[in-house]
Formats: C-alpha cells, sequence, structure tokens
C-alpha cells in the first residue's frame, strides 16, 4: 500500500509542478516554460491595488524581469519593431488580457507590474494562484489575470507607409 501511495505521489509531482510553470511564448513563436526555480530570484516588489472589497497589497516578482527570463526584448532591446509588441495574458480559466510590451517596462513607464505571488504577506489562495498580474497605474483590477498561466507576443500589424526616422 504505502508503495502505492509513493507511486502515485511521483507520479502527480509533475503535474502539480507544470501546473504552477508559466509559458512565455515570443512573436517569433519560441516558447519558453519558466518554473517557479526560475522566477524566484528576478527583483521583486509591491503593489496596491484597490478592488472592490477593498485594498490589497500584491507582492511578486516584476513583470519585466519575468518577461526578459522568458525571451521577450525589454530594456534596452525594447526599440524598433519590438515597441509594436503587446502581449496577452490567459490565465487558466481562458480569462484574457492584453498589455503593450512597452507599457510592461519599466524605461517606458512608471507603472509597476508584478506576477504576484502574495498578497497581504500571505501566498495566494487556490483561486489566484499560481500567479496574478497587479499593476499599480490601473484604476480598476479588470486586467488582473488570476492563474496567470501563459503570456503571449504578438506584433501589432506595420504601416505600409514608408518608414519614419525616430532618431533623436
Amino acid at each position: 500500500m504505502r508503495a502505492l501511495v509513493l507511486a502515485l505521489a511521483l507520479a502527480v509531482a509533475p503535474v502539480a509542478a507544470f501546473a504552477q510553470s508559466l509559458t512565455v511564448v515570443s512573436a517569433d513563436g519560441k516558447t519558453k516554460v519558466l518554473a517557479p526555480a526560475d522566477l524566484a530570484d528576478l527583483p521583486r516588489a509591491e503593489v496596491k491595488v484597490t478592488l472592490e472589497t477593498g485594498a490589497k497589497t500584491y507582492e511578486g516578482p516584476i513583470l519585466a524581469y519575468v518577461l526578459r527570463a522568458g525571451g521577450l526584448p525589454v530594456g534596452p532591446r525594447l526599440h524598433g519593431d519590438p515597441l509594436r509588441a503587446y502581449v496577452v495574458m490567459t490565465g487558466r480559466d481562458g480569462f484574457q488580457a492584453v498589455y503593450s510590451l512597452a507599457e510592461l517596462d519599466k524605461d517606458f513607464h512608471n507603472d509597476v507590474v508584478i506576477l504576484a505571488d502574495h498578497v497581504d504577506g500571505k501566498p495566494l489562495d487556490d483561486k489566484e494562484a499560481p500567479w496574478r498580474l497587479a499593476s499599480s497605474g490601473d484604476k480598476k483590477g479588470w486586467r488582473s489575470v488570476f492563474g496567470l498561466a501563459r503570456i503571449e507576443a504578438r506584433m501589432a500589424d506595420a504601416p505600409k507607409a514608408p518608414a519614419m526616422d525616430h532618431a533623436h
């Protein structure tokens, strides 16, 4: 009986770990799966969010660093064509929200968006876990995807007009 319980636990462990993984897909289709260990040492921040149920403080890795770990262009690499990029955030339940890649980058935007793993000093509950998006700049928490499972970068269509020189 013990052997059966141990075998079942070993079989379920990879599934549980995979359920906590985060899939990041770049605009060119390259996919990277980030495990909790990949996110553990990234810079963290706290974000206060006002919800219908009151204010809460979320804590977790800063999303720009998560995007970099997933292979997306942020910081100095976010110029030219990547400025047309946006990301579709998808939760375990299929809910989706969209952010421009630039609005998630601290070099372009003052708001902080995090991949929260704690709320008010405690781990997220089962509804929100393993991660929830939290933004310091959104007036409503409606883009706070619960159970974030996938981040997919896409490119807005390029203009048909001649290229413009944005050199400064």
